[in-house]
């Protein structure tokens, strides 16, 4: 397995400045360009793929537990508090997918001005749910300090091991979210 932080020069902790992690995906993706004197196509392939997953803190984590030799379960057991999440989520995506199914099926101008309150609350509901996602996966990422200092104290894995799967939600319904409110935006 490549280590991303190597490939891109970077030191090996969760907490990675966004803009430290695309600068240096920019500087090598110019020096390794096919196009450039000194590129190398492989190599830059290696780069883009270590940018994708720096740049993602859910991925972030799972590679640097990866890295240390900790075993990554598919089925891990789902925290009973994400339960919630699932169903507020889910309705709020489905209350949004009827406002733009109705409105591709509006013909007329009259039909699609008789949705517009309800795109603008779906799209209110989807803001508030994409802040509150986003509130929880910072309350993840802010304890990114803690899971280094278990590992570099003790070797234990067991809270980021934990992190890991909602952090993967997290960052998946906040894509779904966005989705979502660019297709009611758009309109």
């Amino acid at each position: 397995m490549d280590d991303a932080f190597a490939t891109l020069n970077l030191e090996r902790r969760l907490n990675l400045d966004p803009d430290a992690v695309e600068c240096a995906w920019r500087q090598l993706s110019r020096e390794l360009h096919p196009d450039a004197d000194t590129g190398d196509a492989e190599r830059a392939v290696a780069v883009n793929r270590a940018y994708q997953i720096l740049r993602s803190p859910g991925q972030r984590l799972r590679h640097w537990l990866e890295l240390h030799g900790v075993t990554l379960s598919r089925q891990a057991a789902v925290d009973p508090a994400m339960m919630d999440f699932f169903t507020e989520v889910g309705g709020l995506l489905a209350q949004a997918d009827d406002v733009l199914k109705r409105r591709a099926a509006a013909s007329s101008a009259l039909a699609k001005a008789l949705l517009a309150e309800a795109e603008i609350v779906a799209q209110q509901q989807l803001q508030a749910l994409l802040g509150k996602l986003q509130r929880e996966r910072t309350a993840v990422t802010d304890r990114f300090a803690d899971f280094e200092i278990a590992a570099a104290e003790s070797q234990n894995f067991d809270q980021a091991l934990a992190a890991t799967g909602k952090l993967g939600f997290f960052e998946k319904w906040e894509r779904q979210v966005q989705e979502r409110l660019m297709n009611l935006i758009a309109g």
